[in-house]
This record gives structure tokens, sequence and C-alpha cells, in this order.
């Protein structure tokens, strides 16, 4: 008897399926629901233990990371500032010039350059663009007490059950 990681029901008979990549262990009443075919999620799941495989083979272990254990979402071990918008602005406006002299000297679109201003996080590519043009620093050193960090926006979208797994995997390491 397990619980339910679709529905949250407590002490039921589950069974592992793939639900959108991810592999969840579901009651009867969602395998039902989500349309679960034991034949075409056993290949699925064959796909995944060749996956497993190849990442022992490449990581050395089963660190769900990817490749070796690298997390994504910490670049270099920098991160951007909170105040970007206002560096950007304040080192424009120390030049002289408008946005649409700021995006033309960087080689980029007068609206990049607006949202970025307004709070909207630029690419890699484009903050390196403006560092090096307005010769400025963005990014800060991550100190390794680091430990909570925010994706994305106030804007961006809520959390579903692929990012709920991958945080408790996380956790598990």
């Amino acid at each position: 008897m397990g619980n339910c990681e679709l529905c949250g029901a407590v002490s039921v008979s589950t069974k592992r399926m793939s639900v959108h990549g991810a592999f969840v262990e579901g009651c009867k009443k969602c395998q039902e629901k989500m349309g679960f075919n034991s034949e075409t999620d056993q290949a699925a799941q064959n796909v995944e233990r060749v996956n497993r495989k190849t990442s022992v083979a490449t990581s050395g272990g089963y660190g769900g990371l990817g490749t070796a254990g690298k997390d994504i979402m910490v670049r270099d071990g920098k991160e951007l500032v909170d105040e970007f918008p206002t560096i950007i602005r304040e080192a424009r406006e120390q030049r002289g010039w408008d946005q649409r002299t700021l995006a033309l000297k960087m080689r980029e679109k007068i609206n990049i350059v607006q949202r970025t201003e307004g709070g909207k996080r630029p690419g890699d590519t484009v903050i390196r663009k403006f560092e090096k043009t307005l010769n400025i620093s963005l990014l800060n050193e991550l100190s390794d007490t680091e430990v909570e960090r925010t994706v994305g926006n106030q804007e961006s979208r809520s959390l579903n059950l692929g990012d709920l797994i991958k945080m408790a995997r996380k956790e598990g390491e």
C-alpha cells in the first residue's frame, strides 16, 4: 500500500506510471482518469531504464541532475543582481544615452532594453552585452550558504507536479 502522488490518496494500491515524461505512483482512479495503458507505459519504463543506465555511465551515479550533476540554474557560480534594472538605467543615463542609443550600441532591439529596464530578466547573452557596452557588472558571486532560490518572477507559472518531483529528488540527495 502506498500514497497516490496525483490525488494524494493515502494507503491505497498504486502503480508506477508515466505522466508527461515523469514517473509517478498513481491509484486506480487516477490511472483511469489519465488513460493509463500498461503496454505503452511499459515501453516508457524501458526507455527510462536505458536512460538511467546511460546517466550512471556518464555521471557516475544516479544524481538525476543531468550532465555530471551540474545544476543548470547556477551558471559559473553567479546570479543576476536584484537591482539590475536600476543599474542599467543609471549607467545609460550617465552616458547621456536614451534607450534607442543603447539598443543600437548593443545591436539589440529597443524593446529588449525597455523590458530589461522594466524588470524582466534578460538572457545570458544580453546580460553580457549590457555589461560590456555599459562597463558594469550585473552578476554576483553565489555563496555556498545560499540554498533557496526563486526561479522566474511574480508573473511566472505556478509549481506543477514535475517541479515537485524534482524538488523531492533534490531533497533526497
